[in-house]
C-alpha cells in the first residue's frame, strides 16, 4: 500500500521539478537560498517606502522623485556589472551586495535627509519594486542557467522564483504585523519604520553568512591562451558517449528546452565564442544573439514602464491613502496572495511543456495585464482589494519561463551580459513608470496609472508574440 502511495507521490514532486532541485548541486541550492533571504528584506522595505517617506514630510512628486532617482542609480550599478561582473566573480559580487545591503538599511533608520536617504537607497538597492530591480541579479541568474542544463533549467528557475516569492510574501505579513504592533504599544509611526530598516540590515548579514558557503564552481570558466595568443582547446573526452555527456549547455539546438530560442539563420546557441574571429569576439554578443536580444528588450520596454507605473509600493501606497487600509491587513493580503503565486508558480514548468515556453509567457502575462487594468476601477475597498490580490498571485507565473528563454537565448559567456541588459532595460522602464505615477498622484488621478500600465503590458504581449510565435512553434 505504501509503495502505491510513493509513487503518485514521485510523480507528483517530479512533475513540480521538486526532483531536479533536489538533485541539483550546492550552490545552485545555496543560490537559490539567497535569492529567498534577499527578498526576505526587500519585501519589508518595498511595503514601507513610501509610507517612510511621506512620513518625513516628503510630498507625492518628491517621493516618485527618489524612486525614480534611485533606480537611476541602480542602472548605473547595473552597467557597470554588465561589463565586469565576471571579471569580478559570482562570489565577490554577492558579498559586496550584502555589505552594502547592511549599509543602506542602518542609514535609513538613522538618516532623514533627501540626499543622503538617496545614496543609501541606490548603494544598497533599496527601491519600491522588491524583486523585480536588482543590479546584482544578473550575476546570479547567468550563475544558476551555468550549474544547470537545458532539460532542468526551467525547473531551477521556477523554484528560484517560487522560494523568492515566498521570502517577499513571508516579509510584507511580519512587516504589516510588527507595524500593527508598534503602532499598539505606543510606538511613533516614523520609529517603527525605522525598525523595518534595521530588519534589512539584519537581513543582509545573514545573506553575508550564506556567501561563504558557495564554492568556485559557481565562476565562470574562461579558456586560457597559448602563447601564441590563440584560445587553449579544453581537456575533452576520448570518446563520443563522454562527449555528449559533457556537452556545453546550450550545445543542443535542436533541444525541446531551448524552445526555438535563437536557433535563426542556421547560427544556434552551439557556436563557441571563443572560435570566432577576434573582432566579434571583442562584441558583447554573437549576430544571432544581437538578433534575439534587441527583439526582446523592446518588448520588455513596454512591460517594465508598466510594472514601474504600478510597483508594490506605489500600489500599497494607494490603498492606504484611498481606502485607509490598516497595514496589517495589507501585509495579511500581500502574504496570502504571494504564497498561492509562488505555488502556481511551480505550474509553469509543466505548463510551459504543454503548450510551448513563448506561449506560457503571453498567456500567463496577458491574465495578470488585464487585472491591472481592473485594479482602480471598483469604488468598493473590497472589491478592489480582491483584484489586487489577484494581480499579485498571478504576477510571477512567467518568470521561470522568461528567464530560461533569455538563458536559452544567447551562449554561456554572454549571459551575465544579457541579464545585466534586461536589468538595464527594465530599470529605465520602471524609471519613466515611477516618475509618472508619482505625477500622476500628485494632480488626484492615481487611479490612471493603473489603467495605462496594464494596457502597456498587454503591448509586451502582442510584441512578445509577433516576434517569437514562429520560433516557439
Amino acid at each position: 500500500m505504501s509503495m502505491r502511495l510513493q509513487k503518485p507521490w514521485a510523480r507528483c514532486l517530479s512533475y513540480i521539478g521538486a526532483d531536479v532541485i533536489w538533485h541539483s548541486s550546492r550552490d545552485v541550492k545555496i543560490l537559490v537560498l539567497l535569492r529567498m533571504v534577499r527578498l526576505l528584506g526587500y519585501g519589508g522595505t518595498t511595503f514601507v517606502l513610501a509610507l517612510y517617506l511621506n512620513a518625513l514630510g516628503f510630498g507625492d512628486p518628491e517621493v516618485g522623485v527618489f524612486m525614480t532617482l534611485t533606480l537611476v542609480g541602480d542602472l548605473a550599478i547595473s552597467f557597470a556589472l554588465t561589463y565586469i561582473g565576471d571579471g569580478m566573480g559570482v562570489r565577490w559580487t554577492v558579498i559586496i551586495s550584502a555589505l552594502l545591503m547592511c549599509f543602506s538599511g542602518m542609514a535609513f533608520a538613522i538618516l532623514d535627509n533627501f540626499w543622503l536617504l538617496l545614496l543609501a537607497s541606490i548603494m544598497g538597492v533599496i527601491n519600491p519594486s522588491a524583486n523585480e530591480i536588482d543590479p546584482f541579479k544578473a550575476i546570479e541568474e547567468a550563475a544558476i542557467a551555468r550549474l544547470s542544463n537545458p532539460e532542468s533549467r526551467n525547473e531551477v528557475f521556477a523554484w528560484w522564483s517560487m522560494l523568492g516569492m515566498f521570502g517577499t510574501a513571508s516579509s510584507n505579513l511580519l512587516t504589516g504585523w510588527v507595524l500593527n504592533l508598534l503602532h499598539n504599544s505606543g510606538v511613533r509611526r516614523l520609529d517603527a519604520y525605522r525598525i523595518i530598516f534595521i530588519g534589512y540590515a539584519v537581513t543582509g548579514l545573514i545573506k553575508l553568512l550564506c556567501c561563504t558557503l558557495l564554492s568556485s564552481d559557481v565562476e565562470i570558466k574562461v579558456p586560457e591562451k597559448k602563447d601564441d595568443g590563440k584560445v587553449a582547446e579544453i581537456e575533452g573526452p576520448e570518446d563520443d558517449d563522454e562527449l555528449v555527456e559533457n556537452e556545453p549547455l546550450l550545445g543542443r539546438v535542436a533541444s525541446k528546452s531551448t524552445y526555438g530560442a535563437v536557433d535563426q539563420d542556421g547560427q544556434g546557441p552551439e557556436v563557441n565564442k571563443a572560435a570566432l574571429p577576434e573582432r566579434d569576439r571583442a562584441q558583447m554578443f554573437t549576430p544571432a544573439s544581437f538578433n534575439f536580444m534587441w527583439k526582446l528588450s523592446l518588448a520588455m520596454a513596454f512591460d517594465f514602464v508598466g510594472s514601474g507605473l504600478a510597483q508594490i509600493s506605489w500600489m500599497t501606497y494607494f490603498f492606504k491613502r484611498e481606502y485607509d487600509i490598516a497595514e496589517g491587513a495589507l501585509g495579511s493580503a500581500t502574504f496570502t496572495a504571494g504564497i498561492v503565486s509562488s505555488i502556481l508558480n511551480l505550474a509553469s514548468s509543466p505548463l510551459s511543456r504543454a503548450i510551448g515556453q513563448v506561449q506560457t509567457m503571453v498567456l500567463c502575462h496577458t491574465v495578470n495585464s488585464i487585472s491591472l487594468l481592473m485594479v482602480s476601477v471598483p469604488g468598493n475597498k473590497y472589491v478592489a482589494l480582491a483584484i489586487f490580490i489577484f494581480r499579485i498571485v498571478t504576477r510571477e507565473i512567467d518568470n521561470a519561463p522568461r528567464q530560461a528563454f533569455i538563458s536559452a537565448g544567447v551562449l554561456d559567456e554572454e549571459r551575465t551580459s544579457a541579464m545585466g541588459v534586461v536589468n538595464i532595460v527594465k530599470t529605465v522602464g520602471s524609471c519613466i513608470g515611477l516618475y509618472s505615477t508619482g505625477l500622476f498622484a500628485g494632480m488626484d488621478k492615481f487611479w490612471l496609472a493603473f489603467i495605462v500600465a496594464g494596457a502597456l503590458k498587454l503591448v509586451y504581449n502582442v510584441l512578445i508574440l509577433s516576434f517569437f510565435w514562429k520560433r516557439a512553434k
